[in-house]
């Protein structure tokens, strides 16, 4: 069913050092103990049930080929020819591993357990993409693979499969490439209306530091996401739409992207004790109400932008699967007819399923 058819530097760094400083001790407050994610809200009944888990292919620690190829001068051909190389082994391992670890939220399956710890463990071994990324393509798989994997390692990590060894290797793992991303997006280029930090490049490393915090138990890196947060909510102006992604012809992507990625954050920080969703006076609900619309009509951004918006003719599931913990929170009945839409239950863009135990108290 189509859309229609659908019913109804220095001063950034000035600014986030200042706003460390008012918002460091809040969050500080509220964190006590190991922190934990929305999974292990739910425990998962260990099952013998048999799960198919072939290796994956080995990836790199250098991201060299990328789509734009920087100022290359090979033939449109040659780059079609390399750049499925380049990143195939990358997908790979996380369709394999996202679809394992749901496997194991649904089944018990020890053996798909397994298999997450086994991938990961491989993974973290060849420091796979722990290394060198050739472009901004490149580093935008590298976010895009490890936000997924992230969370498909939080799915499993209580599953009792693990030993010390892996555990510490694939955390240890994680972080290092958390804190590449970091500091990647804090030494790029911020201006009046394009930020790298801001925008929804940094606020997806954002959530994928997040996770990788929970998963590696640091909570200087999930204090530094909860920052973030905060900074990013006071962006949206009153059409809620976010400043430094409302711009051409991809302003309703860049800012579902941004809206997906801190809702969350806001679910990893609920299941810590610490409510961000009423951050600003809830202003999070704006952006979310906004691009949920933008998705049946995107005429908003385009008059926003003087662009017409580019995306799917048709509802796809990274578009709307975000939104399903959001939903049970706070339901909507856009998002629940976008999601019914979407026929799934998950994409791996967002960590496959993204079902969960009880929801933590949190008032709109």
């Amino acid at each position: 069913m189509t859309r229609a058819c659908i019913h109804g530097t220095l001063f950034s760094g000035f600014v986030l050092a200042v706003f460390a400083l008012i918002v460091a001790p809040l969050a500080a407050a509220a964190l006590s103990g190991p922190l934990v994610s929305p999974w292990d809200a739910r425990p998962v009944y260990p099952t013998q049930s048999t799960y198919p888990c072939a290796p994956s292919p080995a990836v790199a620690p250098d991201l060299l080929v990328t789509r734009g190829l920087g100022k290359s001068g090979l033939s449109p051909a040659v780059k079609d020819a390399v750049y499925p190389e380049s990143d195939a082994s990358l997908h790979d391992l996380v369709e394999r591993s996202v679809d394992a670890a749901d496997d194991y939220r649904h089944t018990g399956s020890q053996d798909a357990a397994r298999c997450v710890i086994g991938l990961l463990a491989h993974a973290a071994a060849d420091h796979a993409m722990a290394g060198y990324m050739a472009t901004g393509d490149a580093s935008q798989e590298q976010n895009m693979a490890l936000r997924p994997v992230a969370i498909a390692y939080l799915k499993v990590r209580n599953s009792g499969v693990a030993d010390g060894r892996e555990t510490a290797l694939i955390s240890a793992w994680l972080e290092d490439i958390a804190r590449q991303e970091r500091a990647r997006i804090e030494s790029g280029p911020c201006g009046q209306n394009i930020c790298v930090a801001h925008g929804h490049h940094g606020i997806s490393v954002v959530m994928a530091a997040a996770a990788v915090a929970i998963a590696a138990d640091d909570r200087r890196l999930f204090k530094w996401s909860i920052g973030q947060y905060r900074f990013a909510i006071r962006q949206i102006d009153g059409r809620g739409m976010l400043h430094y992604d409302t711009h051409g012809q991809y302003a309703l992507k860049f800012n579902l992207v941004s809206a997906a990625c801190l809702v969350q954050i806001a679910e990893f920080a609920a299941a810590n004790g610490v409510d961000i969703y009423s951050e600003d006076h809830g202003r999070i609900h704006l952006l979310v109400h906004t691009v949920s619309r933008g998705l049946i009509d995107p005429g908003p951004y385009s008059a926003a932008t003087g662009a017409k918006q580019r995306l799917p003719a048709t509802i796809e599931p990274w578009e709307v699967t975000w939104a399903s913990s959001y939903n049970r929170r706070f339901p909507d009945q856009v998002l629940t007819g976008l999601l019914q839409e979407a026929h799934s239950e998950g994409d791996d863009m967002w960590g496959g399923d993204p079902a969960a135990g009880p929801l933590a108290g949190v008032a709109k």
